[in-house]
């Protein structure tokens, strides 16, 4: 079990800058850090409670009305303005619950991998994690600069065209659009004891619906995550 310095409710200082040089409104972030951290894989008994879940997803949730849903419009609207094809660079939450609609299963890369991916389609707001270690600096929320280079998890290079948005710290971009892709340099391995969970919220999405996801998300780490979770705080754009 991860047993929580603080109850989810709280709302505590984690003793790091974020900033928004974006000119949008309604942009919110809620982080949370994770320390003491034992990786390890997913177990058999989290397997049945993800397909107990996928199987509720299932019987109330078409590919339409994902399609539709007011949650996804406002990240895909977002992206737009970016020049972004949402269509193309889909916010995780959705890429993740699309995938549920369709029939597939999710792949198994960690405890707290799953438990993020499972959250994360549930609630329908995007999650990143973050080796906080790797990190330099002050978080900003920024357009990318032109010919900037990020790598994703996996190696991939993309060059950037100077007009996505992008989450960065002194150095490098940390995430590719808002929370389409994490960094390479960032990501969660078996050597991170001190990870920063990270949920995106788009415009159309209130402070009631980021506490809600947050606390559903801490409570299945809780459940399903060796780690010590230090409480969670709120950064917005205006």
């Amino acid at each position: 079990m991860c047993p929580p310095d603080t109850g989810f409710q709280e709302e505590i200082s984690l003793g790091r800058a974020v900033r928004f040089d974006v000119e949008r409104e309604g942009l919110s972030l809620m982080i949370a850090r994770l320390t003491e951290l034992d990786l390890g894989t997913s177990s058999s008994d989290f397997e049945k409670y993800e397909q107990n879940l996928f199987g509720e997803i299932r019987s109330r949730i078409t590919l339409d009305d994902v399609k539709d849903d007011p949650v996804f419009r406002s990240y895909r609207d977002l992206y737009w303005t970016f020049g972004m094809d949402p269509t193309k660079l889909r916010v995780s939450s959705e890429a993740l619950l699309r995938r549920i609609v369709r029939g597939l299963n999710f792949w198994r890369i960690s405890t707290l991998v799953d438990v993020a991916n499972l959250a994360s389609a549930y609630h329908k707001l995007p999650i990143g994690l973050i080796d906080e270690t790797a990190l330099v600096g002050t978080l900003v929320v920024r357009t990318a600069h032109k010919g900037e280079v990020f790598e994703r998890i996996g190696g991939k290079q993309l060059i950037c065209r100077g007009r996505e948005i992008v989450l960065a710290d002194d150095e490098k971009i940390i995430c590719f659009g808002y929370a389409t892709h994490d960094s390479e340099k960032t990501k969660v391995t078996s050597k991170s004891k001190s990870i920063l969970l990270l949920i995106y919220g788009a415009p159309v999405v209130t402070p009631d619906m980021m506490t809600s996801a947050v606390n559903l998300t801490l409570e299945m780490v809780d459940r399903w995550v060796a780690c010590t979770v230090k409480g969670w705080t709120t950064y917005r754009s205006n």
